[in-house]
């Protein structure tokens, strides 16, 4: 059933006791473990804070503050409403490659307390979530460069599952339902508080509650009811939104390449470059640009590289070659310095509003260029193509402010950790020393990977659907 907090006649008090579980935000996390847990009987509660719809004033809730490197305003960048931001995502899917969960070799601080196939042995459930094919690589075995796929989804948690929601007898969504306290004590959370925007109010009590709230609002939240109430619910932890990680994404250049090639129009880096040259995971991309561009190119090229000049002019004219522009979106190195804070304005439910600061470091740099170089030698190796690369990267100069900067991904800041000296929550997304908050999305990140998070989001959802199961049933 759904309910809507700002209509009195449609709300009542329509908890009904304690329900098994009660999931905090309706995005892919919050979505794919109540329809999971919904198989088994289970009394869930999935709170959404807006509406079926956008609106300005839920959407207002997500301002904030912005420090460091170049980024969007913090309003633009997600929605708020049912669904998440899920309504207007790319639909861009891929798995974390194995090597992310090997990183033991940077630090501590890059380790994962759980092995990839933990991850990995729910790939094929996620898949069909997302409706897409459960095939990313090509056959073959490469040396230093791969061809990758990208799956694309068209789905849309809103689209796909509101009139299942509506229509469930186990599950209860509230909209118009803001969190804005807990009850409890012994660091067992009892029951929440809801707001809806005119001020009505509702207690949920429940045995499990989950915050899925997003790669933001969950460091947000943490954060606040640890100011407001110390430890009285999970562990005073100075790490509750630190290691706060995007995927930067910039145009590296421009290329000439052979058709044969483009087709495979994604590529990164094997597993031995990445340990040898000590950088992490980079996604290289080519699209194509339009036949004015590429005369351009050409114009450019017979000027600096007459011979090959005239070699690609040739190629050219018999359509066995095409422009293309390079792009890149690459893994960011977890840092404390890139974090979660809170700022000194509140927002109209008196919850102090987002701080965020975004800083890439040497790492970031050195692994778009170690990946670039690579690709780079690849293709003169094999006559794939000539590569002409934008003079920021060539010169170190720095990042273009007009570019994409960002996927819009956002990653980290309550990461997974075997003890809380590196993290915030366990391997079981049980935050340190609570009994009964668990956190959803990726948040929860320990890297970044370079792959779009929502496949990620998903597997990691279903694996904390097993575990909350293991505990209730």
């Amino acid at each position: 059933m759904i309910y809507d907090l700002n209509k009195s006649e449609n709300i009542g008090q329509k908890n009904n006791g304690e329900y098994d579980i009660c999931i905090i935000g309706s995005g892919a996390a919050g979505i794919t473990i109540a329809q999971r847990l919904n198989k088994y009987n289970l009394k869930i509660a999935l709170i959404e804070g807006g509406s079926h719809e956008f609106s300005r004033q839920s959407q207002d809730i997500y301002k904030g503050k912005l420090m460091g490197d170049p980024y969007y305003p913090l309003d633009v960048v997600r929605l708020r409403y049912l669904g998440g931001s899920t309504n207007h995502w790319g639909g861009m899917s891929r798995p974390f490659d194995e090597i992310d969960f090997q990183r033991d070799y940077f630090g501590e601080e890059y380790k994962w307390p759980i092995k990839y196939k933990e991850l990995n042995k729910y790939l094929s459930e996620a898949c069909k979530i997302l409706e897409i094919k459960n095939n990313f690589d090509y056959n073959g075995k490469y040396q230093n460069v791969k061809p990758i796929k990208f799956q694309f989804s068209t789905v849309q948690f809103k689209t796909k599952y509101e009139d299942f929601l509506s229509s469930s007898k186990n599950i209860n969504l509230f909209l118009n339902s803001n969190l804005s306290d807990l009850n409890g004590e012994n660091r067992t959370v009892k029951s929440i508080v809801l707001e809806s925007f005119n001020k009505k109010k509702i207690n949920i009590s429940a045995k499990k509650f989950v915050f899925a709230m997003g790669g933001i609002e969950n460091s947000r939240y943490l954060l606040w009811f640890q100011k407001k109430y110390n430890n009285k619910f999970f562990d005073s932890n100075d790490l509750i939104g630190k290691y706060w990680m995007e995927h930067p994404v910039f145009t590296l250049g421009k290329a000439f390449v052979k058709k044969t090639v483009f087709i495979k129009q994604y590529y990164s880096l094997t597993k031995n470059p990445q340990i040898k040259k000590k950088i992490l995971n980079c996604g290289i991309r080519m699209h194509g640009v339009s036949s004015h561009v590429s005369k351009q190119m050409l114009k450019n090229l017979l000027c600096t590289a007459p011979k090959i000049g005239e070699k690609i002019s040739t190629l050219l004219n018999k359509n066995l070659i095409c422009g293309v522009k390079l792009r890149a979106a690459w893994e960011q190195s977890p840092s404390k310095n890139s974090y979660v804070n809170l700022s000194n304005e509140s927002d109209m439910f008196g919850i102090p509003k987002i701080k965020l600061n975004w800083t890439k470091n040497d790492l970031d740099r050195k692994t778009v260029k170690e990946t670039v170089n690579t690709f780079n030698d690849w293709f003169l190796e094999n006559e794939y193509g000539r590569i002409q690369l934008s003079n920021w990267l060539l010169y170190d100069k720095s990042y273009p402010a007009e570019d994409e900067l960002g996927g819009l991904h956002h990653m980290g800041g309550t990461r997974m950790a075997s003890n809380k000296n590196f993290g915030v929550i366990d391997e079981n997304c049980k935050v340190f020393g609570s009994n009964n908050i668990y956190i959803a999305g990726s948040s929860i990140f320990v890297t970044g990977g370079h792959n779009n998070p929502t496949l990620p989001i998903v597997q990691f959802s279903l694996r904390l659907s097993d575990h909350i199961l293991s505990k209730l049933i």
